[in-house]
């Protein structure tokens, strides 16, 4: 196995260094491939469902879909704030307890999945009536998320696990794992769904095997960790180490579980006016669900800048070299905006060609995901504001503020399909995304403005230290 980047002493480690543009080119662009990847895991099912079950079954995914953020929200919660303390302790020169944090970091990655996949597992009708099913959508729901639950535990580990092979400085390896279950999961799709003809299980358990293969490969990273070996004494949990991590861990967290509330409650909304308008409810959650995927695959290459970008802003926060962290911020903040605007133009330009890629639909399944890619997602080129923004945050130890930033496109969301639909009908459903973005991007940019400012204030006293 082999590794992308050296660790040594704070002084010359790369982290410190080498130009950012280049450490981001290093960093950023596994990341990006990967959470890329990980998002094809419900694209890929979402396509071949579409085909071989139906708007039925794609409506099926929507409704699973807070699943993914319930989980991704516990994970977070630990992966992030571990693998921050970690940066910025490697970027102190204390490696050992560097060490104890990313093995506390795995052991309530662990903890934290089999606990949520037992729950899931056991309460699944209950939790497919609180994600919104429609009637006609209840069975399919139940059978994907009966299945999907199993896999819980090993999707919690490859997320967090990779994200600390990624600190570790093996942003490669890291990609490896998640596109190994992809590829997987691509080759059992059509497996199960073609030529065996398992239906909407078939998917589901092509979804779980993929994301066993990619914890495995997790696993047997740690034995060779960079930075140092494992013992013992790593993995055991403190309160005080918990603490720490969950206070760093606490904005991406609270940003993933702000958004499977919001999901839930535009699923509801989507539900509910959907069977007022002349689209229907089952037909809008369907529409929804894909015009959310092809979102999410956008979405999801900023969530992979933003993580790349970790290990450079918390290495040299740490290190006091803070003209480094706003220029990673700038360098990112325009990648997000390009991809912004790339996934309008697509929007506008090729929306029938992105829905035929998932099948066809009956009723007004059609018309309202036109209308959703128009309408809802008309400020889309906004939506990476906050979400770069807050790993600015958290990477250096900011949490609260970051919590403030991820909390603010979801509770803006939240807070439009309460009401605007009361005024407009399902119309208000959709104008509750351009809201949302518009208000997000402006609280994100008046956060981080003092923050910025105590940076240079701080850059130039250390000059003038140094002269």
């Amino acid at each position: 196995m082999s590794h992308d980047t050296t660790t040594s002493s704070p002084d010359n480690n790369p982290l410190g260094q080498l130009p950012v543009s280049k450490l981001l080119l290093q960093f950023a662009i596994p990341s990006i491939i990967s959470t890329l990847v990980g998002s094809l895991y419900n694209m890929v099912d979402q396509i071949f469902i579409g085909h071989c079950v139906g708007y039925l079954g794609n409506a099926a995914t929507t409704v699973a879909y807070p699943l993914t953020f319930l989980s991704g929200a516990l994970t977070l919660l630990f992966s992030n704030g571990s693998a921050v303390n970690f940066n910025i302790l490697n970027g102190q020169g204390k490696q050992d307890e560097a060490m104890t944090f990313a093995g506390n970091g795995l052991s309530l990655i662990t903890l934290e999945g089999i606990t949520l996949g037992l729950v899931v597992g056991l309460f699944t009708p209950w939790f497919v009536n609180l994600f919104g099913a429609t009637e006609a959508v209840f069975p399919y729901a139940l059978t994907y998320m009966r299945i999907v639950a199993i896999g819980v535990p090993f999707l919690a580990l490859t997320a967090g696990g990779t994200l600390l092979i990624r600190s570790d400085g093996s942003p490669r390896y890291a990609l490896l794992c998640s596109m190994s279950g992809v590829v997987l999961n691509f080759i059992l799709d059509y497996l199960f769904l073609y030529p065996l003809k398992m239906g909407i299980a078939g998917a589901a358990l092509a979804t779980i095997l993929g994301q066993i293969l990619s914890a495995v490969m997790v696993i047997a990273y740690m034995f060779r960790f960079r930075t140092g070996r494992f013992t013992r004494g790593h993995f055991r949990i403190t309160g005080q180490n918990v603490s720490r991590i969950a206070l760093i861990g606490a904005a991406p967290s609270v940003n993933q579980a702000a958004m499977m509330v919001m999901n839930l409650v535009l699923n509801s909304a989507l539900r509910h006016y959907g069977e007022l308008s002349v689209y229907g409810g089952s037909e809008a959650l369907a529409a929804a669900g894909v015009v959310t995927k092809v979102n999410f695959l956008f979405y999801s290459t900023i969530i992979g800048c933003g993580i790349g970008g970790q290990p450079i802003l918390g290495f040299n926060y740490g290190a006091k070299k803070y003209h480094r962290v706003m220029q990673t911020y700038f360098v990112t903040l325009r990648y997000a905006l390009t991809v912004g605007a790339i996934e309008t133009l697509c929007f506008w330009l090729f929306p029938r060609q992105i829905l035929s890629v998932f099948g066809s639909g009956a009723g007004g399944y059609e018309e309202f995901a036109l209308r959703y890619m128009h309408v809802f997602m008309l400020l889309v080129i906004l939506s990476g504001i906050p979400p770069i923004s807050m790993h600015v945050m958290t990477s250096i130890g900011k949490g609260i503020r970051g919590i403030l930033i991820s909390l603010s496109k979801q509770l803006t969301l939240i807070a439009s399909l309460l009401f605007l639909p009361l005024i407009f009908g399902i119309d208000g459903v959709l104008y509750s995304g351009p809201t949302a973005d518009i208000i997000a991007a402006t609280v994100s940019f008046l956060v981080l403005r003092p923050e910025f400012q105590r940076m240079r204030q701080a850059e130039e006293c250390l000059a003038t230290e140094r002269d």
